[in-house]
């Protein structure tokens, strides 16, 4: 599990990956600046693939299960609490910190945080589909560069959203062709499919 508390929007949120694949992500947006109630909890649940259910499991088990002290005692900006936790029947096991110079905790770190930026572009982009149409071929074009460059994985997670806006004749041609290249470079659709759907 990873929760984290930081000064950006949303102020917390966590993401856990049990041994079985089943994945969860869950935030708590702020309320606007200018006043108002807060949004809505966001809560998505998917199966992760077995490429980051691998990495975490073999990272929680090369850092002793997050046993030990982890934290930097160089002096850094305060990027937020990141905690990392382990729980099975022979473990209850937990290390927080703001930055680390371990590389095995950098890495999973890493992976935490791409799979909560594609959860929340989810959030966006179901937000789009209902009241933005224009707004989402924005969103969707920094969702590819940031899954171009790894700090977006775990697409599977916001794989609804993306087919819905694929398919949906009421959104711009390039939102679509976006949302179905998204999917197809995470392997989620045929490449011949996609094909098809260019003609």
């Amino acid at each position: 599990m990873f929760p984290f508390d930081r000064a950006q929007n949303p102020p917390r949120y966590s993401v856990t990956i049990a041994s079985d694949g089943r994945a969860t992500y869950h935030s708590e947006p702020a309320a606007d600046a200018n006043g108002g109630s807060s949004p809505a909890a966001y809560f998505v649940e998917w199966t992760a693939t077995e490429a980051t259910r691998r990495k975490v499991f073999d990272g929680a088990q090369k850092l002793n299960f997050f046993q030990g002290r982890f934290e930097s005692k160089a002096k850094v900006a305060m990027t937020g609490v990141k905690t990392l936790s382990y729980k099975d029947p022979s473990h209850d096991t937990s290390t927080s910190y703001n930055y680390s110079e371990n590389a095995s905790i950098r890495e999973l770190t890493q992976i935490f945080q791409s799979i909560a930026t594609t959860a929340e572009m989810g959030r966006k982009l179901n937000y789009d589909v209902r009241y933005d149409k224009l707004g989402a071929d924005a969103d969707l074009k920094v969702l590819v560069e940031e899954q171009h460059d790894g700090t977006a994985i775990e697409i599977v997670a916001i794989r609804p959203v993306l087919q819905r806006i694929s398919e949906d004749p009421a959104m711009m041609r390039m939102s679509q062709q976006r949302a179905k290249a998204i999917l197809r470079t995470a392997g989620l659709i045929p490449a011949t499919a996609f094909a098809e759907g260019e003609k």
